[in-house]
């Protein structure tokens, strides 16, 4: 009797392709047109693969929410040893690949529990992360804690740039020159204030 086939083991790499592809297709197109025809067609793969490495949708968007947050977490813990943190974390903010993938998933967020469930975890995280960066640099800077909350602050910093970026997603721009050249200004004065090394951003900021 023939021995029986050895079913063929699926490729290692599809599901790696599968998060990169859902996570491309929410930053281009939005979360609605990450469905899995879709995906798989995005990743080179059998439709029937995406639910081979994920029983549901809500499970392949949760892991790229997952290795999406892994990266920003890490980055994040780097700037606190930064020598200007605050600029770091307004840097990071800004990068509008980063901050238009979270706004698919606030809004996929509404409508999916798991999702909310999750980035509620991400997002707390992060606020942690960025809070004891700002009070790293506020102390050093010898600012009054009391009355420039760290977590106050380091909300600003990222509410402010993520905002910008949200904005000219739109092509929304008035105010933007304005507002990054005061923030600008604040981080290299505070930058200073610590005896942080001076970046191009505070020399920039000097130099108006």
């Amino acid at each position: 009797m023939a021995a029986a086939r050895t079913p063929k083991s699926p490729d290692t790499g599809a599901r790696f392709r599968l998060i990169e592809a859902t996570a491309k297709l929410m930053r281009d197109e939005g979360y609605a047109a990450a469905t899995s025809r879709r995906v798989a067609a995005e990743a080179g793969v059998k439709q029937a693969l995406v639910y081979y490495y994920f029983p549901t949708m809500d499970d392949l968007f949760v892991e790229v929410l997952r290795a999406g947050a892994d990266a920003s977490l890490e980055r994040m813990r780097a700037a606190l040893t930064d020598a200007d943190p605050l600029r770091a974390l307004w840097e990071m903010n800004s990068d509008s690949r980063l901050t238009g993938l979270n706004t698919e998933f606030m809004a996929l967020a509404n409508h999916r529990k798991t999702i909310r469930t999750e980035l509620r975890a991400y997002a707390e995280r992060v606020r942690d992360i960025e809070t004891a960066a700002v009070t790293v640099a506020l102390r050093a800077g010898g600012v009054d804690l009391d009355m420039f909350p760290p977590v106050a602050v380091s909300m600003l910093i990222a509410q402010i740039a993520r905002s910008l970026c949200n904005e000219e997603a739109v092509g929304v721009t008035l105010g933007h020159r304005e507002m990054r050249a005061f923030v600008d200004a604040q981080l290299a004065m505070l930058a200073r204030a610590s005896g942080g090394a001076s970046s191009d951003g505070a020399q920039h900021a000097d130099s108006g």
